[in-house]
């Protein structure tokens, strides 16, 4: 291709040698007279949403400020919390590292039936569903019944047992809004989950104006959860209106969404109870895939917290659980009604021998999927699992806080600018700084991890949360940002190559807007095709 060599002053007042292809000067030509003549403090100031309190910085490859307003305001940073925490464990962890979910058996092989028990030890692996596996949710549950059948077990007579105490008892971080508990983005954070913590529904509404829509689930219509579908379908083309709520420490999900006829709807809902969810859709799956036997008496499971470090002597806490057709008002005692009885042990592994253990993919997948999805299940999981690795003790969210601050602090980041709550930025009280964000995507960039943090981010107009937006602009494929969002606050952080081929550090946020998110949304593609276009 033929180049052009262009005269270009630089910010040194020294003037050098630049060498374009004629590609991009063309484009240069072509650029709008509106993006050429604004800056960002018209832009924000043009903005159709009035009272929007604004916060940005950009730098350059050498951490240069380039642009900035109100750049050390705190701001609510909404999901771009979750820039703070996967880099943090990335720094820690490393990609390479990977939950390995270990399974024991106690007792003893008579022909090809176990006579004895089973225990899976949760250690935190937030990928116990589908969205790594191809979809095939129960591909975790497939490798532990494939240890079973290499071990020459077919049958069982046993019970089954949860085993916890990676993760401290806390389910929830502080500052979650209570709402946001009957929503996957609001559910339990335990070392044994499965599935996200949530049940999948969806809903279709064929019929007569008036009736009530057709509704299915997975796990494959389990009956942990109980739906009381008061929903009703409305005429074509009215709006819809949703309604789901999850009674408090129960399953029973009340529905009450209003649906358009032929509308489908699938969303995915917060269980309680995430360790006996897990242990239950585990029984379920063998019961439903040639291992009938095994549980044909359906017998008790069992989920145990092991506290070797708070109780004296150290305890083992045993909490039974029972299919849901034997549960009854009898059991409940404070725990939920599966869980009620405890039991002591000098070692909680007596006795028990060591089958196998199923591996997630490597953590850099998990962060890959975490911040272009902007999964809050996987940030706090996350969260808690850099607690637990870096501990002797059970991983908790405010330990993990203290290692992200840490870690950062050895990153050279001034931590006087991180208020954080929580892993994923849900939580209110979570406050950043657009200048301390740029600081961390700048040392990332220049970490180790550079390829694996930078690979984990949407990019624009292709994938991610970024995945619908400015499809059609020069901009697409150009970004690679973490987008952020709850009431009121929005924000966008990340890497943009701009027209020139250099690489620029971006951190915006808007707090305390009313209007549309799209209006925000406008204003943060404006400033990024400005930025392109000017460096």
């Amino acid at each position: 291709m033929s180049h052009i060599k262009k005269i270009r002053q630089s910010n040194n007042n020294q003037i050098k040698e630049v060498t374009m292809p004629f590609f991009v000067l063309q484009a240069l030509f072509l650029i709008p007279i509106i993006v050429q003549a604004q800056t960002i403090e018209e832009i924000i100031i043009q903005q159709e949403s009035k009272g929007v309190h604004w916060s940005i910085s950009v730098v350059d490859e050498q951490g240069q400020s380039l642009e900035s307003w109100n750049d050390q305001k705190w701001m609510v940073p909404a999901s771009n919390m979750k820039l703070i925490t996967s880099a943090a464990v990335l720094e820690e962890l490393g990609s390479e590292f990977r939950y390995k979910t270990p399974i024991y058996v106690r007792g003893y092989l008579d022909d090809s039936t176990w006579v004895g028990d089973l225990m899976i030890v949760g250690k935190g692996d937030p990928s116990i569903s589908g969205f790594l596996y191809e979809k095939n949710k129960y591909y975790v549950f497939e490798q532990i019944r494939e240890l079973l059948k290499n071990a020459g077990i077919s049958n069982w007579t046993g019970q089954w047992i949860g085993r916890l105490g990676y993760f401290d008892a806390e389910i929830y971080p502080k500052g979650w809004d209570w709402d946001d508990l009957n929503f996957y983005y609001g559910v339990e954070i335990s070392e044994l989950s499965f599935n996200n913590n949530a049940v999948d529904l969806e809903v279709l509404a064929e019929g007569e104006v008036g009736a009530t829509p057709q509704i299915s689930w997975f796990p494959k219509q389990t009956d942990y959860v109980q739906f009381v579908n008061e929903q009703r379908i409305a005429p074509a083309h009215t709006k819809y209106d949703e309604y789901y709520r999850r009674s408090w420490q129960t399953n029973k999900l009340y529905l009450a969404s209003s649906l358009p006829q032929g509308y489908k709807e699938t969303e995915s809902l917060a269980i309680y109870d995430a360790p006996a969810f897990f242990m239950d859709s585990f029984v379920d799956y063998l019961e439903a895939n040639s291992m009938e036997d095994i549980v044909k008496y359906r017998a008790p499971y069992r989920i145990e917290r092991w506290w070797p470090d708070l109780l004296k002597p150290s305890t083992t806490q045993t909490l039974i659980g029972l299919a849901s057709e034997q549960l009854g008002s009898a059991l409940w005692s404070g725990y939920p009604p599966n869980w009620y009885s405890t039991e002591t042990a000098s070692d909680p592994m007596t006795g028990w021998e060591y089958l196998g253990a199923v591996e997630s993919p490597k953590l850099q997948k998990l962060i890959t999927w975490l911040n272009k999805e902007s999964d809050n299940f996987y940030a706090e999981m996350l969260l808690k699992t850099l607690s637990a690795e870096t501990q002797p003790g059970p991983g908790s969210t405010s330990d993990g806080i203290k290692k992200v601050r840490k870690i950062l602090g050895s990153m050279g980041l001034d931590t006087t600018y991180v208020v954080m709550r929580d892993g994923s930025g849900l939580a209110g009280g979570n406050f950043l700084t657009t200048s301390l964000l740029t600081d961390l995507l700048f040392s990332m960039l220049n970490s180790p991890n550079s390829h694996d943090f930078r690979g984990s981010l949407p990019v624009m107009g292709k994938d991610g949360t970024l995945h619908y937006r400015m499809k059609s602009s020069p901009l697409r494929g150009q970004v690679q940002a973490k987008t952020g969002y709850v009431g009121g606050a929005r924000s966008l952080s990340g890497y943009l190559t701009t027209v020139l081929g250099n690489t620029l550090i971006f951190s915006m946020s808007a707090n305390n807007f009313a209007a549309k998110v799209s209006t925000i949304d406008a204003v943060h593609e404006k400033i990024l095709t400005y930025l392109y276009y000017k460096y």
